[in-house]
């Protein structure tokens, strides 16, 4: 009975086999019937700077039934929360071993995450936006059809510099070395996106 089991097994094993290898993606829809997907629209890499801006690709993943003008502002605020986050875990890296990041419990980095979001929402520009219906598969196997959107947004680098330095401006309790390592270190990581 244990060889029957198995060899069964075994055959539907090899029946599937041929079908899985052929599951694959299709794209079904362009946004405005384009041909292929824009360049700058993909996850490879995420945020570059061109033209003294800072540019960020944000990304959303639907049903394909969801509204697509929705669905493009859920991606436009997850391109905006990566500058915000990059910002914030920034503000956590600086604070660890200082005396005045310990004692605050992380509240000096929300603060500046907070600050620079407050610029983020009135000076960042959505450039370029896709959108494109896809038929893929679940982890069954079964069709499903998403509708994936990509944003492309910007935010002048100067517009983030003043962004730092009101949010130093602000900040009166801590010392005007730390406001001096935390506008290096911005700077810094403005430079290195130059770089990338």
């Amino acid at each position: 009975m244990k060889k029957v089991i198995f060899l069964l097994s075994l055959i539907f094993l090899m029946a599937f086999m041929p079908s899985c290898s052929s599951l694959g993606e299709k794209v079904l829809a362009r946004m405005d019937g384009i041909s292929d997907r824009p360049e700058w629209a993909s996850l490879s890499k995420t945020t570059f700077t061109k033209e003294g801006k800072i540019m960020v690709v944000g990304y959303a993943e639907v049903q394909a039934d969801a509204q697509i003008g929705a669905a493009m502002k859920l991606s436009d605020n997850n391109a905006r929360f990566e500058i915000s986050r990059r910002i914030t875990n920034d503000m956590g890296f600086i604070f660890q071993n200082l005396k005045e990041g310990v004692l605050d419990g992380g509240d000096l980095s929300r603060f500046y995450g907070m600050e620079i979001s407050k610029t983020l929402s009135s000076d960042t520009v959505t450039e370029k936006r896709y959108w494109e219906k896809v038929e893929t598969f679940d982890s069954y196997g079964e069709k499903i059809y998403k509708l994936r959107l990509y944003s492309l947004v910007s935010i002048k680098e100067s517009s983030l510099r003043k962004a730092i330095a009101r949010a130093n401006a602000k900040q009166s309790e801590i010392s005007p070395e730390l406001k001096k390592e935390i506008t290096d270190h911005l700077q810094s990581e403005i430079r290195k996106l130059q770089g990338s």
